[in-house]
């Protein structure tokens, strides 16, 4: 009976964590096709983000100006970061003061300074049905 229980219990934790997934889609604008692959990460938290350890990341491929990519994410707040290697070399590209050199997008950014991960966090829950990340080089 006890282990009854126990599968019990470990079964429904395992709908549970389920119910707790979202699908999104997130779509990349502004690629330049074959420009370069796009590097992208994905952080759950503000000390993810400011100490640049994501919680997901991916590549993909510039076949498109709009890409579109499939996430299975659990309920929460992300901030999503994406750049395109233009010279293929794996890394952002910085200028003077650690500006970008190659295009790139936070979740809600639109230009400036993008800021901390509570200005640019979006959520993901079961009304979320995509998550738009919009990519180009620095603009004021």
């Amino acid at each position: 009976m006890k282990r009854l229980c126990v599968f019990w219990l470990l079964s429904l934790s395992g709908v549970v964590a389920f119910a707790d997934t979202v699908h999104v889609i997130l779509e990349i604008n502004g690629v330049a096709v074959h420009g370069g692959q796009l590097y992208g990460a994905v952080y759950s938290n503000e000390d993810e983000y400011k100490n640049e350890r994501y919680f997901d990341s991916f590549l993909l491929e510039s076949s498109d100006t709009t890409i579109r990519y499939e996430l299975d994410l659990p309920t929460g707040d992300y901030v999503i970061v994406i750049y395109q290697d233009t010279n293929d070399n794996g890394t952002l590209d910085k200028g003077l003061f650690g500006i970008p050199k190659e295009p790139f997008g936070f979740t809600n950014y639109s230009r400036g300074i993008p800021g901390n991960f509570r200005r640019l966090k979006t959520p993901v829950n079961a009304e979320v049905k995509a998550i738009t990340v919009n990519i180009g080089k620095y603009r004021m």
